[in-house]
């Protein structure tokens, strides 16, 4: 199956990016990441942000890359308090799986 994710981060936005992008990696082997773009922040008052896209091919069902993207989400701090105070360390989210859009890209 393939999918489609993107990251974005409004704080230590390069470090949080290249930490994600590779403990993305070590999870799904065969990722590939756009060129990182800087982004003005949409919906809240913030820093730019630095999106990417990442696509691989999975076996795994949605809810596991969903669980997976949540979980470095958490490793890295990041909460729906953070967010609600503009504070993005790392947003994955899933944009695609196979022929299902999940949800927009809203940066591109």
């Amino acid at each position: 199956m393939k999918v489609i994710i993107t990251l974005g981060s409004n704080q230590n936005q390069e470090e949080n990016i290249s930490k994600s992008q590779k403990r993305l990696r070590e999870i799904f082997g065969n990722i590939l990441f756009s060129e990182p773009k800087w982004t003005d922040a949409i919906g809240i008052v913030s820093d730019k942000f630095l999106n990417c896209i990442g696509t691989f091919e999975t076996f795994y069902p949605q809810n596991v890359i969903e669980h997976y993207l949540k979980q470095i989400e958490t490793e890295f701090g990041d909460s729906h308090e953070n967010h609600k105070k503009g504070l993005v360390l790392i947003d994955l989210d899933l944009i695609k799986y196979g022929n299902k859009t999940i949800r927009e890209v809203i940066w591109l």
